[in-house]
């Protein structure tokens, strides 16, 4: 579970929620556009096109014309995998094509999954595998391929649901070849595991620039800024650390922050609770970036699904999230950012889309008070005029629908941030033990150092004595290689300390502490 959480960070920091619903969804790069309702996504898997709130689906694909037989013999292979063999079929001639109507499906998994990434207790989870759903197949022949939509839908669906699906269906429109742009994959490699790790679709004439920066103290993920048509995207990573400790005689804040890889600190505690605070540390570091005030124009809050699938879905993320937690001695208050912001700064505007996580601890006890948050931010930022950056946004939609991660690159990513937690945790331990081992040697040091005392060692035999010897005194500890008694109080380089050296006397090593490896001074 540790590592899927870790994977789930390490892609939350590029997938910047492609497509939430807003209104009319168009990308020139991918040649479509649909209305999308609120609470709806649309995403763009290696597959087809997908559209929906968790509930209900909506699947566009494109098939071989030459073969419609077998687009049918695949879709009822589908039908039957995600039934265990019971599904039932109906077939029906439609004006322009074929409707393939499938029941007793289970919950479609492999779509949710890659509409918005499932925890992994909803595989097992027993309301996700209650629920009867049926899927509706229309097969339409083009002049060039057949296209294929299908609609993922609860037997028990009900009549809003399906209006609105139909809605979407209706909305969906195919671009004509001149109004599409042309683009053109490019890498964006990995250093430290030598791999590809994403791939950008960029528009010709577009300029790119892409690298992995820290998501937080191990991981990394994405950054990129896209420029052309007078406007700019960008996505950014924001990571901050904030601690506290407040006492009786007085407090001390500090906060580190960590931007797209870029590392500052401050002094004061940072810790956004709520929409305004993220827009107002993310207008601080505009101002700071640019050297001119940016004001908020529009603060909105993404609108999520409100559907039972939905919800049963968040609840099995939040237990998963808290049984993570439970090992900590404090339980943490937490805060999802998931808003967009719209701010102005002369005739330029910049709109974004935050996503994150806030995750605060407090302690108090009878002698101080102490604090740490930290803040998880991704932004999607685009920059230009209002006309420019609407001429150019769906060109952006495209960029970010077509931007993908290498399959590979995540898991080893999440292992290789695990394994450096792992070593992180295990140098903080050995310091933490070699603090108390010094804490330790000056407690015990200076005790004996005030009580006259000390401890001396034959490094011949290893044999350990206790010594009395004045706070004071500087001199050494000698012993007698025969009878073995103990000279002390030798003034060092004296006459006598030669003399004992030339009788075969030993000198005794000596610590205040006694521990091992003290001994000298």
């Amino acid at each position: 579970m540790a590592l899927r959480l870790l994977l789930a960070l390490v892609l939350w920091g590029w997938a910047w929620s492609q497509g939430v619903g807003n209104g009319r969804h168009t990308d020139s790069l991918h040649g479509f556009s649909v209305l999308v309702p609120e609470g709806y996504q649309v995403k763009l898997p290696p597959y087809g096109l997908l559209i929906g709130d968790l509930e209900g689906l909506i699947l566009v694909r494109g098939a071989p014309l030459k073969d419609p037989r077998g687009v049918v013999g695949a879709l009822v292979e589908e039908a039957r995998w995600f039934s265990g063999g019971k599904a039932q079929h109906h077939y029906k001639e439609v004006p322009g094509g074929l409707l393939v109507l499938a029941r007793g499906l289970a919950y479609p998994y492999h779509l949710a999954d890659n509409l918005a990434g499932l925890p992994q207790g909803a595989l097992q989870d027993g309301f996700l595998r209650s629920l009867s759903y049926e899927v509706a197949h229309l097969l339409v022949p083009g002049s060039r391929s057949l296209l294929v939509v299908s609609v993922y839908l609860p037997k028990d669906a009900s009549p809003a649901l399906r209006r609105q699906t139909l809605s979407v269906l209706r909305s969906l429109e195919f671009l004509p070849q001149s109004s599409r742009v042309a683009y053109e994959t490019q890498v964006v490699r990995d250093p430290v595991l030598r791999m590809e790790a994403f791939y950008a679709p960029v528009p010709r004439g577009f300029t790119f620039q892409g690298g992995l920066v820290p998501v937080n103290s191990t991981m990394r993920s994405l950054a990129f800024s896209l420029q052309g048509m007078g406007a700019s995207l960008r996505a950014d990573l924001l990571y901050a650390e904030g601690s506290a400790l407040q006492t009786g005689f007085g407090g001390s804040a500090v906060s580190r922050i960590i931007w797209n890889g870029q590392a500052s600190q401050f002094q004061g505690f940072l810790c956004p609770s709520s929409a305004s605070e993220v827009a107002e540390l993310l207008t601080t570091l505009w101002a700071q970036e640019k050297g001119a005030s940016w004001r908020v124009q529009k603060l909105e809050a993404v609108k999520t699904p409100t559907n039972r699938v939905y919800r049963r879905i968040q609840e099995i993320r939040a237990q998963e999230e808290a049984a993570a937690l439970m090992g900590l001695p404090v339980a943490p208050r937490q805060y999802r950012p998931n808003f967009t912001l719209r701010a102005g700064s002369g005739d330029q505007v910049r709109e974004a889309h935050i996503t994150g996580q806030v995750t605060a601890f407090s302690r108090a006890d009878h002698i101080a008070q102490d604090a740490s948050c930290f803040t998880q931010l991704g932004v999607v930022l685009g920059e230009g005029s209002s006309a420019a950056l609407a001429q150019a946004m769906p060109v952006f939609r495209g960029f970010l629908m077509g931007l993908r991660a290498n399959p590979d690159w995540p898991w080893q990513e999440a292992q290789r941030a695990q394994q450096q937690s792992k070593t992180t945790t295990r140098v903080v331990l050995g310091w933490l033990r070699e603090q108390r081992e010094f804490n330790s040697w000056m407690s015990r040091s200076w005790s004996n150092l005030l009580s006259d005392q000390t401890y001396t060692r034959d490094p011949s035999t290893g044999e350990v004595f206790r010594a009395y010897k004045a706070s004071f005194d500087t001199g050494t500890f000698w012993r007698d290689p025969v009878f073995g008694g103990v000279v002390g109080a030798v003034e060092r380089e004296g006459s006598l300390e030669g003399l004992l050296r030339q009788g075969g006397w030993r000198q005794l090593e000596e610590s205040l502490s006694g521990l091992p490896g003290t001994w000298r001074r």
